[in-house]
């Protein structure tokens, strides 16, 4: 493909992605203007800010007066981040999460939805936070009030983009290692698609895990962290292995960051287990490896850009990762400034980078397919006897010669094709040719199934059977008579005569399998002898 055709798909890539991204945004804006239409109705979600925050050493209090309206409803909501959490009315304790500590590895009670029930009476209100992280201790999420209906609406509308955002990368991702796997089934594949698919899916699980929506479906809090923390320690190794293969690039770089990532994922599991610090406190070890990453990519891509390898997909490559890792610097800014959800920045990034470099990838591995295709017809085509459709010499010789380094129970049936010359003297070439094509078929549809069939020369053929010490041999060979004595009462005419004989391999005999293919071929000259003699009797 020339290169004008090759920059116009580079700008209909950037086209459909810049389209996805327009398309995304405009529902998140339509999203918010809608919640700003609904806190104008009767049973809207509103809002509680009237309220003050107490800091303490080991606690952060949130107070004030708040009142149960039955137009809007009776429930407060908010969202809690590795924080546990206390309700009191009236200094009446009316909801605890959790009630008691379920996770064995750390004392964080994980993600949760707090929807906690207000008596009709309710004035004054305190909320206490604690949290086995200082970071968390002081961080207020925001309170909503409204009912059950109207909540869910609400947290659903709200983070309906995220979650839409990771669904399709997590599709993405499955379809891109399908996709892989079918092709390779074909053709030698550098496992681009396969890499980059592992990368989307954990990717995809990672935000997955940190939508408030999964936290709503999903009743088990714990297991939604861990997976958070576990998928985005996860996520540098594939994506260093998927950025190598794109570039095949053979730098040393490449795999001395994977086994120091290998052993960062290591460390941190083991800190988790054994309690010295969790994966939320060792967090920071990940980011600064996805950092070391992206300077790696940086460079490693101005080297091939200089050197003028691969230079264009390269550029392509090098803007998408400028894309992702500023969308990502956002995210890391949000979490470490307070802010809870801002992950839609970086979804958005790796889709956007993922469609991209998916794309691409697929591209080139249908045209790798497509070349394999062409290949394995050409290979077909050279290792097949035309006349016959069984394999020629050519692939005789190349099996014969692999199976001649392991010996060991093989047995060779060589054949031979009586009366042929008679045949194409007496009823012509035509005639001859059909006498081979049936003896073909026969000998095809008997041996076929416990050996491979070649025809090796104008009336010579050969199977070769593997582990022929599990197959009755003699069984098959009285097969062949039979099926030769069925078509020559059919046809009287043209009578088919196979002669046959077989060996198999034995150490005692033979040197190599060159002398038990010689074996064979002496038994079936004294095999085809007797038959003629035979012949010459029925005719007499």
């Amino acid at each position: 493909m020339n290169d004008p055709i090759k920059k116009l798909n580079y700008k209909l890539y950037i086209l459909i992605c810049v389209t996805i991204c327009i398309f995304l945004i405009s529902i998140f804006v339509y999203d918010q203007t809608t919640d700003t239409r609904q806190q104008q109705s009767p049973n809207a979600v509103t809002k509680w800010k009237d309220w003050q925050k107490t800091l303490y050493k080991k606690k952060t209090v949130v107070s004030g007066k708040i009142s149960a309206d039955s137009a809007i409803g009776n429930i407060l909501a908010f969202y809690s981040v590795h924080q546990n959490v206390k309700v009191y009315v009236d200094s009446n304790l009316i909801y605890e999460y959790p009630v008691s500590n379920n996770n064995p590895l750390s004392d964080s009670p994980g993600y949760c939805w707090n929807f906690v029930t207000l008596p009709d009476d309710t004035n004054n209100i305190e909320i206490v936070f604690t949290s086995p992280y200082i970071s968390y201790l002081k961080k207020i999420p925001t309170f909503y009030i409204g009912n059950n209906i109207s909540l869910l609406a609400h947290i659903t509308t709200s983070n309906i983009l995220p979650f839409l955002l990771c669904m399709i990368m997590f599709v993405i991702g499955f379809i891109l290692v399908v996709y892989h796997l079918f092709v390779s089934r074909n053709i030698s594949t550098s496992g681009k698609l396969l890499k980059l698919g592992i990368f989307s899916i954990v990717c995809s699980i990672w935000s997955i895990n940190e939508c408030n929506i999964t936290t709503l479906l999903l009743k088990n809090s714990l297991v939604t962290s861990y997976l958070a923390f576990l998928s985005l320690l996860l996520l540098s190794f594939p994506f260093a292995m998927f950025v190598q293969t794109f570039y095949e690039d053979n730098s040393k770089i490449w795999n001395w960051f994977c086994k120091i990532d290998l052993i960062q994922i290591i460390l941190c599991i083991v800190f988790q287990l054994i309690g010295i610090a969790d994966l939320r406190e060792t967090l920071w070890t990940t980011h600064i490896m996805m950092c070391v990453l992206t300077g790696i990519i940086i460079v490693q891509s101005h080297l091939l850009i200089k050197n003028g390898i691969h230079s264009q997909m390269v550029k392509i490559h090098l803007t998408c990762i400028v894309i992702c890792s500023l969308t990502f610097l956002l995210d890391i800014i949000g979490f470490y400034s307070g802010s809870w959800n801002t992950n839609t920045f970086g979804r958005l990034g790796f889709l956007l980078y993922i469609i991209v470099l998916g794309l691409a990838s697929t591209r080139e591995s249908a045209l790798l397919m497509k070349m394999g295709l062409e290949a394995n017809a050409y290979q077909t085509l050279a290792y097949t006897d035309q006349m016959t459709g069984l394999h020629n010499r050519t692939c005789f010789n190349i099996d014969f010669a692999e199976l001649s380094k392991k010996p060991e129970d093989i047995a060779i049936i060589d054949f031979d094709l009586n009366n042929l010359k008679y045949t194409n003297d007496t009823f012509g070439h035509s005639a001859g040719d059909l006498y081979i094509k049936n003896c073909a078929t026969i000998i095809y549809e008997i041996f076929n199934g416990i050996g491979k069939c070649y025809r090796v020369g104008g009336d010579e053929f050969v199977v070769l059977i593997e582990r022929a010490s599990t197959i009755d041999i003699t069984h098959y060979m009285a097969m062949l008579e039979s099926s030769v004595d069925v078509c020559n009462r059919e046809n009287k005419t043209l009578k088919m005569q196979i002669a046959y004989g077989y060996a198999t391999y034995t150490a005692k005999s033979d040197k190599n399998l060159e002398d038990t293919y010689n074996r064979a071929d002496k038994i079936m000259y004294i095999n085809k002898k007797d038959k003629k003699e035979q012949q010459k009797f029925e005719r007499i």
